[in-house]
C-alpha cells in the first residue's frame, strides 16, 4: 500500500508539471479506479492532458470516452478528430478502428495493411 501512495505521488507531481506520460498514467488510473476512486471525468481531463501532449494511446482513449460520452459530453466529430490524430500517429488501434468505419473497401483494405505494419514496428503498443 505504501508503494501504491508514493506512485500515485509521484505521478500525480509529474502529471502537473507537464509530463504527458504522467497525464495519461493518472488517466488511467481515473477511469478504472486503480488505486484512487474512479471519476471518468477527471479521466478524461488527464487524457485530453496527455493527447494535447502527442501520446497516441491517450489519443485513441479520449476519441473512445468522447464517443460514448464517458466523463464528457458526447462529441462525436471530437472523437474522431481524436481517432485520426492517434492514426497520424501510427497508434495500431486507431488505423484498425478507422479502416473498420471506412466504407471504401480499398481505402479500408489500406488502413488494415498500416495497423499491421505499425503492430510489426511497435509491439509495445
Amino acid at each position: 500500500m505504501r508503494k501504491l501512495a508514493l506512485l500515485l505521488a509521484l505521478l500525480c507531481g509529474g502529471a502537473h508539471a507537464g509530463d504527458v506520460a504522467a497525464a495519461y498514467q493518472r488517466g488511467l488510473m481515473y477511469r478504472h479506479g486503480a488505486g484512487v476512486a474512479a471519476d471518468p471525468a477527471l479521466a478524461a481531463k488527464w487524457m485530453a492532458v496527455a493527447a494535447r501532449g502527442q501520446v497516441p494511446e491517450a489519443m485513441f482513449l479520449l476519441s473512445n470516452m468522447l464517443a460514448a460520452g464517458e466523463g464528457v459530453a458526447p462529441d462525436p466529430a471530437g472523437a474522431r478528430r481524436w481517432l485520426e490524430a492517434a492514426a497520424a500517429l501510427g497508434y495500431p488501434a486507431a488505423l484498425q478502428e478507422l479502416a473498420l468505419r471506412e466504407p471504401d473497401p480499398r481505402q479500408a483494405e489500406l488502413l488494415m495493411r498500416q495497423a499491421a505494419h505499425a503492430l510489426q514496428h511497435h509491439p509495445r503498443r
